[in-house]
C-alpha cells in the first residue's frame, strides 16, 4: 500500500507505506504468529522531484500464539530500514555519494535530506569507510615513501605521538597513516 501527500508548508512528500506480507511465523518455535497491531515509523528517503521525502512505515507487530514460547512479541524488519534509523539505507548511500564523489558538504547533504549533520556524517562514515579503506582505489604505485611525523605533542598525561605516513611517490599523495613509527608497522602494512 502506498499513499502520498505533498505538505505545502515544508515542501516535503509524505508517503505512507507498508509491507505486503500478511503472515509470519515465530522464529523460536515455528508457530504461526498473530498480528499485534502496528507502529508508525518515520524515516527519510531519496528526494522525489527535488523535494525531500518522508516515509511513514506502518511497521507490523507480531505475537507468538504458543503460550510456552519465550518469544512474546516482535516487529517486522526490513533490510532497507535499520532499527531506530532516521534514513533509509539507499538515502544513506546517496548522502555518502554526494559528500564523496560529488563533493557536497555534509551540511548541504543533511539539509537536502532534512536530517541532522550527525545523521548525515554517520551515513558518510558507514558507507564511505569501506571505499576509503580499500587501497585498490588508489591504483598500484610504482614507488612508495614514508614520512615519520610528530602527530601530537607530548603533555603530562601522554607522550608525544609519532605516526608514519605512506606516500605514493609517483602522484605525491598521502596513501595511509600508520599509528606507529616502527619498521614492524611498515612491514605489516606492506604485507597487507
Amino acid at each position: 500500500m502506498s499513499a502520498q501527500l505533498l505538505d505545502e508548508a515544508s515542501g516535503e512528500w509524505w508517503l505512507a507505506v507498508e509491507t505486503t506480507g500478511d503472515r509470519t511465523w515465530c522464529e523460536s518455535c515455528g508457530v504461526r504468529a498473530i498480528g499485534h497491531g502496528c507502529r508508525r515509523v518515520v524515516v527519510r528517503d531519496l528526494p522525489l522531484a527535488d523535494r525531500p521525502v518522508v516515509l511513514v512505515w506502518a511497521k507490523r507487530l507480531w505475537r507468538c500464539a504458543e503460550p510456552a514460547c519465550a518469544t512474546r512479541t516482535w516487529s517486522e524488519e526490513s533490510e532497507e530500514i535499520a532499527p531506530r534509523a532516521v534514513l533509509t539505507e539507499r538515502a544513506r548511500a546517496e548522502i555518502a555519494r554526494r559528500v564523496g564523489p560529488a563533493e557536497h558538504s555534509v551540511a548541504q547533504a543533511a539539509r537536502d535530506f532534512g536530517v541532522s549533520s550527525h545523521a548525515a556524517m554517520a551515513a558518510v562514515r558507514d558507507h564511505g569507510r569501506p571505499r576509503v579503506d580499500h587501497l585498490a582505489r588508489l591504483g598500484a604505485p610504482s614507488a612508495v615513501g614514508r614520512d615519520e611525523t610528530s602527530f601530537l605533542a607530548g603533555t603530562a598525561e601522554h607522550p608525544t605521538m609519532l605516526v608514519t605516513g605512506i606516500i605514493d611517490l609517483d602522484e605525491g599523495r598521502l596513501v595511509d597513516v600508520l599509528p606507529a613509527r616502527s619498521a614492524i608497522a611498515v612491514t605489516d602494512w606492506l604485507a597487507a
